[in-house]
């Protein structure tokens, strides 16, 4: 903040302070699922998929005259059995988290594009929808951080976010004790996938679009696990909270700006990311060097 406010015009004032508040939302939500399935040692590859699947799905329903509680009660239960099916062919199958979500997000961006929306990449939402109205405004905003509040609840106050820390710990050690680790992590899968909605809507009704191409090239992803592993969440769990997540956002969301008021291009600003996503890694092993005892191979 202090290198963007000496250098870059514009970047010191509140009006942009809140452009960056507004666009942070959507990324706000993704990482708060991403954050808790990191947490227990997982990887989601599929909430970007999930995302878009959900706010799709959403459109189509409110498009063809549905009204927006009943389309977001059969939305909200189709993101739920994507996330569920994830988290049982992790926990009863037991299939790697990183190959199964991955899968999965080919299988629901191909079904989606070819199925649904006969081979396009774009779903047109119309602007005067009463979903997209609903969803402006402080709406993003409001969302973001019921859903921050919900995952910090999850992780301190419930069973499911003892396991979850438990799991990432040790999930040999949590499963010998007894613990629910496999409804665990089905819960787990289910509320990033309903995160992902969140944050789908909240980016569709900005744009009054559904755009599948930010699965194969967009970056969001990749930022999500990028907030989460620079706001000190090591990749292989146990560790940290929804207060590392604001660390990682913040610092993200103000590198995003600030390079794009100085007019870098996309392939340039995903560089940079990458190479403080690789300096993240690298200080993240010092810190947390491997455990040895508990560390399983395969757990991603």
């Amino acid at each position: 903040m202090l290198f963007f406010s000496l250098f870059v015009d514009g970047f010191a004032n509140l009006g942009n302070f809140k452009v960056i508040a507004s666009n942070s939302a959507a990324l706000l939500m993704l990482s708060c699922g991403m954050g808790v399935v990191i947490i227990s040692r997982g990887l989601d590859l599929s909430i970007v998929a999930a995302m878009v699947a959900g706010a799709a799905t959403f459109g189509i329903l409110t498009v063809a005259g549905w009204s927006v509680f009943p389309a977001f009660v059969v939305t909200v239960l189709a993101v739920l059995a994507i996330g569920v099916f994830n988290g049982w062919l992790i926990a009863y199958v037991e299939i790697p988290g990183m190959l199964t979500t991955l899968a999965s997000a080919m299988v629901i961006t191909g079904f989606f594009r070819y199925e649904v929306l006969n081979g396009e990449y774009l779903l047109m939402l119309p602007s005067d929808s009463r979903a997209v109205q609903l969803l402006s405004g402080d709406a993003p905003a409001i969302l973001a951080v019921l859903v921050f509040i919900a995952s910090w609840l999850i992780l301190r106050y419930t069973t499911m976010g003892r396991v979850t820390y438990a799991l990432g710990d040790n999930a040999a050690a949590a499963r010998l004790s007894g613990l629910p680790v496999r409804l665990t992590t089905l819960g787990i899968y289910a509320f990033a996938a309903l995160t992902a909605l969140f944050a789908g809507l909240v980016v569709a009704a900005a744009s009054s679009t559904v755009d599948f191409r930010i699965v194969t090239n967009g970056s969001l992803l990749f930022e999500a696990i990028l907030v989460v592993v620079l706001g000190g969440i090591p990749l292989r769990g146990g560790r940290g909270g929804m207060r590392n997540i604001l660390v990682g956002l913040a610092l993200i969301a103000v590198l995003r700006n600030g390079m794009t008021l100085l007019n870098l291009t996309t392939q340039t600003q995903d560089m940079f990311k990458g190479v403080v996503l690789l300096i993240a890694i690298v200080i993240d092993n010092y810190i947390n060097p491997r455990d040895t005892e508990n560390d399983t191979v395969g757990d991603l």
